[in-house]
């Protein structure tokens, strides 16, 4: 086991260690900085605080009512102008943003006319809406104005109500799911480089002859999948504190998609738990397919077929979405490639049975195993093979040597 070990420590180094690999663990903080920096850029173009004024010649707002605000928003403040000229100098002097003019006959027409240099903040012109609604009703008694006037708080449910998100769809936590397995095949295809290359660069370098004679085929291929397992963890690891750094910056920022942070953490286990052996099975394939190649680069097409497979179910996610527990999810969630997107999109819109979660598991660790013995199977046949290819029909029907 000591061999093995350090196989995996020296594997892990030598990616670690990579300008390339740095830059890659980098970009997706980078990338992650920029969405929040220009979420903030257009959450900050949509909302003024400024106050903002009004001239009321019909008589509405002659003793106003505050309108409530609703969730974490900041009110902004509406001033009263006796005269137009007077809210058109407050207007070109900064004082205010904007101002309003409540017609004389508003009664007979709702005329509302918006005066301004720059178009104000979409926060103040929901406020103002609210202020004027809720002094319409003035005369009824203040809970039914208040209700009159507050934001509808609709409900979307499925059929059979294993799932409910807001009006506006999913929130952040419960699309949390799908963005955990959408990191994990992130973490595959930017590591399939390195699984590739994981014997054949041995196999090119003529150094597989000094290997064999220190380590088994098994120590020498289950060390290299563990260290490159662990490079996709560091990556890991990196993007989550990097994400939830940026997700509380944003929730305080008062972004509205980062207000509801609620997860439903079995569900996040569900799909680790699938993710888990379905990285493995990817990982074991590819360093089997760099273990038939003569060089890295002639085993990039496979691999990226071995990539493909796992995004079928989003080519189908309109059946999935649509049905959620029909014979077809249900299918793909207990096949290799296919079983981790399709339990998440599940999950998003349904519940996947825990029963269907663990035998997925199963299945997934299964096909895992196998994959592994093939690899080191691949390296048996293929280490001396020097400048030949080892054939996939011809593996599969060798003795195990």
């Amino acid at each position: 086991m000591t061999e093995f070990w350090r196989i995996a420590l020296h594997e892990y180094k030598r990616i670690a260690l990579k300008r390339s690999f740095i830059l890659a663990l980098l970009s997706v903080p980078w990338m992650i900085g920029l969405n929040v920096g220009l979420g903030f850029f257009l959450e900050s173009g949509e909302k003024d605080h400024s106050p903002v004024g009004y001239v009321d010649h019909a008589g509405l707002l002659a003793n106003p009512i505050p309108a409530p605000v609703s969730g974490s928003g900041k009110p902004v403040e509406f001033i009263p102008f006796p005269t137009e000229d007077e809210a058109r100098s407050a207007v070109e002097s900064g004082e205010i943003q904007a101002y309003y003019v409540v017609a004389a006959d508003y009664f007979s027409t709702t005329r509302i006319d918006l005066a301004y240099l720059e178009e104000p903040g979409r926060n103040a012109t929901r406020q103002f809406y609210d202020f004027v609604q809720i002094n319409l009703l003035s005369d009824q008694p203040p809970e039914i104005a208040l209700l009159a006037t507050s934001s509808t708080n609709v409900m979307v449910r499925s059929l059979d109500g294993s799932r409910q998100f807001p009006r506006g769809g999913p929130t952040f936590g419960l699309i949390m799911p799908l963005l955990v397995s959408i990191a994990f095949l992130l973490l595959l295809l930017m590591n399939s480089g390195y699984l590739l290359q994981a014997v054949a660069d041995e196999k090119e370098n003529r150094t597989m002859e000094v290997l064999v004679t220190s380590v088994s085929p098994l120590q020498l291929i289950g060390g290299k999948i563990v260290g490159i397992a662990a490079i996709g963890l560091t990556q890991l690891i990196v993007w989550t504190v990097v994400c939830l750094l940026a997700i509380v910056i944003a929730g305080r920022a008062g972004i509205d998609w980062f207000q509801d942070l609620s997860v439903d953490w079995s569900i996040i286990a569900a799909t680790a738990v699938i993710a888990i052996p379905s990285y493995v099975l990817a990982s074991a394939l590819m360093t089997a397919i760099g273990a038939t190649v003569v060089s890295a680069q002639e085993g990039q097409p496979t691999g990226a077929l071995v990539s493909v497979l796992h995004i079928i179910p989003v080519y189908l996610s309109w059946a999935i979405v649509e049905t959620p527990n029909a014979a077809l999810p249900t299918v793909l969630s207990f096949l290799p490639f296919t079983s981790l997107v399709t339990v998440s999109l599940r999950n998003l819109f349904g519940v996947v049975p825990w029963w269907q979660v663990a035998a997925s598991v199963a299945i997934q660790t299964l096909w895992a195993a196998g994959a592994l013995w093939l690899a080191g199977r691949a390296f048996r046949l293929g280490m001396l093979r020097y400048g030949q290819r080892l054939n996939w029909r011809e593996l599969i029907k060798a003795r195990s040597q």
